[in-house]
């Protein structure tokens, strides 16, 4: 539920809604809404807001987009900046921070929030410049790079903001406070922080996908089931374990006699530790980094409903090494990857399972939208007080 209708937002990429919908829930009016994806602009339609167009930015008139607005987010497509992607330097799709920056230009909004992933610091120094150049220094702005679990998010998810405010609205660029003051060691699970198992246990035990090319509504529990070659080799990996954890001699002949250790092994088929916060929800299905396997858990009923009993990797290893889970691996549910970005349960993904993988993959988690929305928020509303006290004051004089 909107805090204050009087602040208003657009949204460009805006894709399935994540940062719209923390945006909305801290308060803001969102007037319009623009993503080139129809999958995701239908996904939009249902559970954010009515006031979403198809339109491709990179190449499309941007008069017609409303002006006059408090706040303008973004989050560009990442792919040719990604990690987990090819990282190509020419993809096209790096240069589309230009579009969001032309808008910025047309619209000179109060504020402006821009999410990419970390690889966009390629180019920020050239997105930095274009805006100085294109909006008369008018806006102070700067990055950080985020882990959004020091914000109740329960997920690693290390991307980069830049947000932005008008000189003549804030004196300082506003941030919102973290859980606690962000470390590096991702097996820490301080006080405040959410677990994965404290996030999906409640669930209880997902299904197999019956027919991933069927296209619909919903946020099902349902998980896109393992390839065989995957499925051979995942029982052989404990809770938090990866490919190195398998003995030489029972690994793919591809991967037998590498160095194990970080830099000379490569962490394929890496399964999350659920008493830990979850590994980074990413769009794509693929065999490795960005394929997300379920920990070896027992979803078991109670009286105080599901829980997960975690699987002891040495009573099931034999003296060779070899561990051997009893539990089948699997792909994460919708449902669970839906719940570790922060939407919540009654928000249904229009497609495909394999396109509401991609489009949860590719949001910015619920609670940390709004919890940055919310500081942006204070400060607009303080500045909006502060010109009708002066508006007040001038009048009375």
């Amino acid at each position: 539920m909107n805090k204050n209708n009087s602040l208003t937002a657009i949204g460009l990429f805006s894709g399935c809604g994540g940062l719209d919908l923390g945006a909305s829930s801290a308060g803001f009016e969102l007037v319009g809404a623009y993503d080139k994806d129809s999958i995701s602009v239908e996904t939009y339609r249902r559970n954010v807001s009515q006031n979403v167009e198809c339109l491709d930015l990179s190449g499309e008139d941007v008069a017609h987009i409303p002006r006059s607005v408090d706040l303008l987010l973004g989050g560009p497509p990442c792919q040719g900046f990604s990690s987990a992607g090819p990282k190509d330097p020419s993809d096209e799709r790096n240069r589309l921070w230009q579009a969001y920056a032309r808008v910025l230009a047309h619209v000179r909004p109060k504020a402006f929030v821009l999410e990419n992933v970390w690889g966009f610091l390629r180019d920020y120094d050239a997105f930095s410049e274009a805006l100085v150049d294109k909006l008369n220094d008018e806006y102070m702005f700067e990055y950080r790079k985020i882990n959004t679990r020091f914000y109740g998010v329960p997920q690693h998810r290390l991307r980069l903001f830049v947000v932005g405010v008008r000189r003549d609205t804030a004196e300082t660029v506003p941030w919102p406070e973290p859980v606690i003051p962000e470390f590096w060691g991702w097996k820490e699970m301080p006080s405040g922080f959410v677990s994965m198992r404290s996030a999906l246990e409640d669930l209880g035990p997902a299904k197999a996908a019956s027919n991933l090319a069927l296209r619909g509504w919903g946020n099902p529990h349902e998980f896109v089931p393992l390839e065989p070659s995957h499925a051979r080799i995942a029982p052989h990996i404990p809770n938090g374990g990866s490919l190195r954890s398998i003995p030489d001699e029972y690994l793919p002949p591809n991967y037998k006699g590498r160095e194990r250790t970080n830099r000379g092994w490569p962490w394929y088929y890496r399964k999350p530790d659920p008493s830990l916060s979850a590994r980074t929800v990413t769009a794509a299905l693929g065999p490795c980094y960005s394929q997300i396997l379920a920990p070896d858990v027992v979803a078991v009923r109670t009286e105080a409903g599901w829980v997960w009993e975690t699987v002891a990797p040495e009573e099931h290893t034999a003296a060779d090494g070899l561990y051997t889970s009893p539990v089948p691996p699997r792909r994460l549910s919708v449902r669970e990857c839906a719940r570790l970005q922060g939407f919540p349960d009654d928000f249904e993904f229009f497609g495909t399972t394999p396109e509401k993988h991609r489009q949860i993959g590719n949001a910015v988690p619920v609670p940390f939208a709004e919890a940055l929305c919310s500081a942006i928020a204070d400060t607009l509303n303080g500045s909006i007080i502060s010109e009708k006290l002066q508006a007040g004051s001038g009048g009375t004089g």
